[in-house]
């Protein structure tokens, strides 16, 4: 039931950061916002003490700036990008079974596909609205 509930508001407050249709609020500060949703939501996955989340971070930091990077290295094969991709997580499993242990590695993985799934969902969600008031496509043939 907690994790229900847990699932349920990090989805609210997802929703309720990409709600936020503020002009003046640039990219980078959405993804600032997305990021401390990230941060939150696996922290609680994974139970985090303080102390492991001291060890922690700073190594899941690094582990994300080289699979964004990974992801955004360009117009690869999609074949070879997901081996980079599988590299770089068995690179760091090591890393972080020293602080989690490896059955809360697996979790942090699960956690963050979860959190993805998340974000993607209420993205979604914010865009049918807008979709809506936009003109159906014409399709077929049209009598001239």
């Amino acid at each position: 039931m907690k994790k229900l509930l847990l699932i349920f508001s990090v989805f609210v407050c997802v929703q309720t950061v990409i709600a936020q249709e503020d002009v003046n609020q640039s990219p980078e500060k959405k993804q600032q916002n997305i990021e401390a949703l990230k941060v939150a939501f696996i922290s609680k996955e994974l139970e985090l003490t303080p102390e492991e989340a001291q060890k922690f971070w700073p190594v899941y930091n690094q582990y994300s700036k080289e699979m964004t990077s990974t992801f955004r290295a360009g117009d690869e094969d999609v074949l070879e990008r997901d081996e980079k991709v599988l590299n770089v997580r068995k690179r760091y499993k090591d890393q972080f079974s020293k602080v989690l242990g490896d059955q809360r590695v697996n979790r942090m993985f699960g956690a963050e596909t979860k959190f993805r799934q998340l974000l993607i969902k209420a993205m979604r969600n914010q865009q049918k609205p807008r979709q809506m008031n936009r003109p159906l496509p014409r399709r077929g043939f049209q009598n001239q």
